[in-house]
C-alpha cells in the first residue's frame, strides 16, 4: 500500500534540490546533480511505485513553480531514468547492467528535450560553441585574478579553439561517463537510508575480462585513416579506460578496508588520485593489470579462499 508520506517528502526534496539549484546562490547548481536521489531513497525505502508518484509529484510541483518545461526536463532526465534504476535494482541486476541502463535513459531523454527545444541540430551546436566560449573566458578571467603571467594567458587563449575541438570530438564519452560517475555517485548517496544489496561489495567489483579487447581493438582503430572510425574508437577508449579507472579505484578500496587505513588517510589518497594524472594513470594501469594479477583473489579457488580472504 502506497504511504503518503514517504511519496511527498520525496517530491518536496526533489522539487527542493530543483529550486536551489535554479534560483540559489552561485555553486548551488551543484544541487541539480543530485535530482535523481530522492526518487531512489523512495524507491528503496516503498518500493517502484512509490519513486514513480514520488517524481510524478516532484514534476507536477515543478511544473507549478517553474512552467512546465521544468517539470518535463526533470522527468526526462532523473525521475523516469530514476524509476526504472529503482525498478532493475529491485529485481536484483547486476550494478553494472543497471548504471548502464540509467545512463542511456538519461541521455536519451536529454537528447528528446534538445530535439524539442531545438529541433534545428545546427542551433545545438551553436549553443555548445557559445557555451564554451563562455566557460573558458571564465576560467580564463579566473586565472587572471590569481596572478597567471600574460604571456602564459595569451598562450592558452590561442589554443581555444584546438582545445574547443579536442572537447568535441571527445564529447559522447565525456557525457557517458559524467553521467556514469553521475548516477554512481547518487547511488552511493542513497546507501544511508535505502539498502542496495549491489553497493555491498564494490570493492570486489571488476569489468568482465572481454572488455580487455574493446580496450585494445579501439587503442589500435584511433589510428585508421578514418575520420569517423578513429573518432568512434577514441571515444570507446575513453570509456572503457574509465571503466578500469573505476576497477582500479576498487582495488585501492578494498585494500584500504582489508588493512583498516584510517578514515583521513583514505580521503587524502583519493585526492592525490583526483588531482594528480599519475596516481590517476596508475590507478587506471592497476585496473587493467588486474586481470592478470587478480591482486583481490577473486577467482581464487573454494579450497584457496580462506588464503586472500580478509579477517574477522
Amino acid at each position: 500500500m502506497a504511504n503518503p508520506r514517504v511519496i511527498i517528502s520525496g517530491a518536496c526534496c526533489a522539487t527542493a534540490l530543483c529550486a536551489g539549484g535554479v534560483i540559489g546562490p552561485p555553486g548551488a547548481a551543484f544541487a541539480l546533480l543530485a535530482l535523481p536521489l530522492p526518487a531512489l531513497v523512495v524507491g528503496g525505502a516503498g518500493g517502484t511505485l512509490h519513486a514513480a508518484l514520488s517524481s510524478l509529484a516532484a514534476g507536477g510541483l515543478m511544473s507549478g513553480l517553474f512552467g512546465w518545461s521544468a517539470g518535463a526536463a526533470f522527468l526526462a532526465v532523473a525521475g523516469v531514468p530514476a524509476v526504472v534504476a529503482v525498478l532493475l535494482l529491485r529485481r536484483a541486476w547486476r550494478l553494472e547492467a543497471v548504471v548502464v541502463i540509467a545512463v542511456a535513459a538519461t541521455l536519451a531523454g536529454a537528447v528528446l528535450l534538445g530535439v524539442a527545444h531545438a529541433p534545428n541540430a545546427h542551433a545545438w551546436r551553436e549553443a555548445m560553441a557559445q557555451t564554451w566560449r563562455g566557460s573558458f573566458d571564465a576560467a580564463l578571467q579566473m586565472y587572471r585574478d590569481l596572478g597567471t603571467p600574460a604571456d602564459r594567458l595569451a598562450e592558452m587563449e590561442s589554443a581555444r579553439d584546438e582545445i574547443g575541438r579536442r572537447v568535441a570530438t571527445l564529447l559522447p564519452a565525456l557525457l557517458v561517463v559524467g553521467s556514469a560517475a553521475l548516477w554512481l555517485g547518487n547511488l552511493g548517496l542513497s546507501r544511508r537510508w535505502a539498502s542496495w544489496p549491489q553497493l555491498d561489495t564494490l570493492s570486489r567489483w571488476r569489468t568482465a575480462d572481454w572488455v580487455i579487447w574493446c580496450l585494445i581493438g579501439s587503442g589500435f582503430a584511433m589510428f585508421l585513416p578514418l575520420g569517423a572510425v578513429a573518432e568512434a574508437s577514441l571515444n570507446t577508449f575513453a570509456v572503457v579506460l574509465a571503466c578500469y579507472f573505476a576497477q582500479g579505484l576498487a582495488i585501492v578500496s578494498y585494500f584500504f578496508h582489508r588493512f583498516g587505513l584510517p578514515r583521513g588517510l583514505r580521503i587524502a589518497t583519493y585526492l592525490v588520485i583526483g588531482l594528480q594524472q599519475v596516481a590517476a594513470a596508475l590507478v587506471v594501469v592497476l585496473g587493467v593489470f588486474d586481470l592478470w594479477g587478480d591482486f583481490r583473489h577473486l577467482a581464487a579457488r573454494p579450497a584457496d579462499a580462506a588464503v586472500g580472504s580478509d579477517p574477522e
